[in-house]
């Protein structure tokens, strides 16, 4: 029974994470009902091999792989730009195809050449603990959104509320002193708030019916990759920064679980390499392996691997039955987003615990100070501005984090250490 529990619990949280992305990118290219369950169904696939590939053979921890926040953005970023100069947004899906295909092929190299070992040495305590902070700084607005129903076009009092009581809800029970109740926490969250829903009858059919009960993931749906030299160089950059995401994400997942063991680099960057690959042939967006897993695993203190691969194999499953895959795929985005809230809110407890380790000197604060005004600003930058600037500049500067983080590898590097008397 628990077993069976802490299953349910990995796939729906995992859900919970990766729907958003292909239902944000099915909306924007003007997709079908119908094209975007399809787009669901294929993520599910994909996210689910590669994280039981990297559990099993790379590194080893129960690290949910979902949608890369960075891909995410520059697919909708030139989607937007394609619509600007009046082509059809669905033309550039073939070239980010072959961006996909430029990426997995530049990590398999950089794994081959150990340059993976070498980059991960860079990341101090102090840039950890600034990734950690500024992750939830640029997650907290989209949650809170979220939450809200700010993307509707009209307020609806009765759906907010429910996400707000699923929020409470969850709040209550992670700090519960019954055992179940906390490690299930998430699970119950999703189940009260969904469960709300449909009794409110808010709760929309998701997309249209299939012709079939059981279908493959489809192979090259958005067409054969073309070149497109902006998207190349776009997805080096994005390359570079997913690089230092996986990183941060072993190291999170690792510290939580107080693992001892040396995690095998080469082995987690061809993976990561393969994971984009499977993307591009499967024509879904690209996967990562996400940080804030730490974050589900201190609020529900499941540290074991089997329900993890469980969860995903169970998603593996569900991606060729298609009712299956809407039905899952119709759990409102504000419970999802209610129900891992305090995830999110661990990892910044998590973030000035790191930066603590090394003490808080004047040059550590200095340092992470910088970093993360920086980074906050880049937060703000008006979406116009990034029409002005190169495409493939615009996921970099548009990207708080990835700024924060880059400028506190930078300054730890010039700022001299403190001498010690």
């Amino acid at each position: 029974m628990r077993l069976a529990l802490s299953t349910l619990q990995w796939a729906m949280f995992i859900l919970a994470g990766s729907v958003v992305a292909p239902l944000a990118i099915g909306q924007a290219y003007g997709m079908s009902p119908l094209e975007i369950g399809e787009f669901v169904q294929r993520t599910l696939f994909v996210l689910g091999i590669v994280a039981l590939v990297q559990t099993w053979w790379g590194h080893r921890l129960p690290i949910m792989e979902g949608p890369a926040a960075l891909w995410w953005g520059v697919f909708l970023l030139f989607g937007s730009l394609g619509a600007a100069t009046g082509e059809e947004s669905r033309s550039i899906l073939p070239a980010l195809g072959l961006g996909l295909v430029f990426s997995g092929v530049l990590f398999v190299i950089m794994s081959m050449c150990g340059w993976i070992a070498v980059i991960r040495r860079l990341f101090t305590p102090a840039v950890i603990g600034t990734y950690f902070i500024l992750l939830v700084m640029q997650m907290s607005g989209p949650f809170v959104n979220g939450i809200l129903g700010t993307a509707s076009t009209s307020f609806d009092w009765k759906a907010t509320s429910i996400a707000i009581a699923t929020l409470i809800l969850s709040f209550i029970l992670a700090r519960s002193s019954l055992p179940f109740l906390r490690n299930y926490s998430v699970l119950i969250s999703i189940l009260f708030g969904w469960s709300l829903f449909q009794i409110f009858g808010l709760q929309e059919p998701f997309g249209e019916a299939s012709q079939s009960w059981f279908t493959l993931p489809g192979v090259f749906s958005f067409g054969w990759p073309e070149w497109d030299g902006g998207i190349i160089l776009t997805s080096v950059i994005v390359t570079l920064l997913l690089l230092s995401n996986m990183i941060a994400s072993m190291e999170a997942v690792g510290h939580v679980l107080e693992n001892k063991d040396k995690v095998n680099e080469k082995r987690t960057g061809l993976i990561m390499g393969g994971s984009q690959l499977l993307s591009a042939s499967f024509a879904t967006v690209s996967f990562v392996p996400l940080s804030y897993t730490a974050g589900f695993i201190m609020t529900t203190r499941m540290k074991e691997k089997l329900p993890f691969l469980l969860g995903n194999g169970l998603l593996v499953l569900i991606s060729f039955f298609p009712a299956v895959t809407g039905l899952f795929a119709s759990i409102p985005v504000s419970v999802g987003y209610a129900s891992i809230f305090l995830s999110f809110v661990n990892m910044l407890g998590m973030g000035l615990q790191e930066i603590a380790r090394d003490g808080l000197g004047e040059r550590q604060l200095y340092i992470v100070g910088i970093s993360i005004m920086i980074g906050t600003g880049c937060m703000f930058i008006p979406s116009s501005f990034l029409f002005l600037v190169p495409p493939f500049l615009s996921p970099l500067i548009s990207n708080g984090l990835l700024m924060g983080v880059a400028s506190c590898l930078l300054l730890e590097r010039l700022v001299r250490k403190e001498e010690t008397a």
